[in-house]
């Protein structure tokens, strides 16, 4: 009986591994996410936010789990895909709760500039983590950047269309796209 139980938590520790997806994806969040931060309202502190940072290093924990080619958008040249991933973050000080929301946008990398006008895939997920403003607040905000990215690539994973995106050779320079799409406007406005 007792190797029963063993064998039995053996199998609920070791957690589910999943194949990884083929394909060439860059990632690239806009430069106004890295140059200005937001507030995260509270009575009594006065904490501001850059979401840039954190919530590119929840995205790649996040997709480099799942795909086999993640990299940066100003260093990939042979990219399938160019994600454009859109952070905010919302503090409720009542409830003590981080309200994460990421917009993804799927641009195919090709050389035309009119394929700008309208992504290939929009996404928008949101997520929620308990945690107190006052003490290691990067840590909880990570964490609801990494459930809402969660949430964004099972979406995608089932889009038969993003999956035959990814496996096809695209012949576009995915440094010019990315430049091309900081100058795109935010999806949401928020203040």
């Amino acid at each position: 009986m007792s190797l029963f139980m063993a064998n039995i938590a053996l199998a609920e520790s070791a957690p589910l591994q999943h194949a990884k997806l083929p394909g060439n994806i860059a990632v690239h969040i806009a430069k106004t996410h890295y140059e200005h931060p937001v507030r995260l309202l509270h009575p009594y502190l006065d904490v501001w936010h850059m979401k840039g940072p954190l919530a590119e290093k929840a995205a790649f924990k996040s997709l480099e789990k799942r795909f086999e080619n993640i990299q940066h958008c100003a260093n990939s040249e042979n990219a399938n895909v160019v994600l454009l991933l859109e952070p905010h973050m919302f503090y409720n000080p009542q409830l003590r709760v981080f309200h994460a929301e990421m917009i993804a946008r799927v641009f195919i990398n090709s050389t035309e500039l009119k394929d700008l006008e309208k992504p290939f895939i929009s996404v928008k997920k949101q997520a929620q983590q308990n945690g107190d403003l006052g003490i290691k607040p990067d840590f909880y905000m990570e964490k609801a950047y990494i459930k809402a990215m969660d949430k964004i690539i099972n979406k995608l994973e089932t889009d038969k269309s993003f999956t035959s995106a990814i496996n096809t050779a695209q012949n576009g320079n995915a440094k010019a796209l990315c430049a091309a799409l900081d100058d795109l406007p935010v999806a949401k406005i928020y203040y």
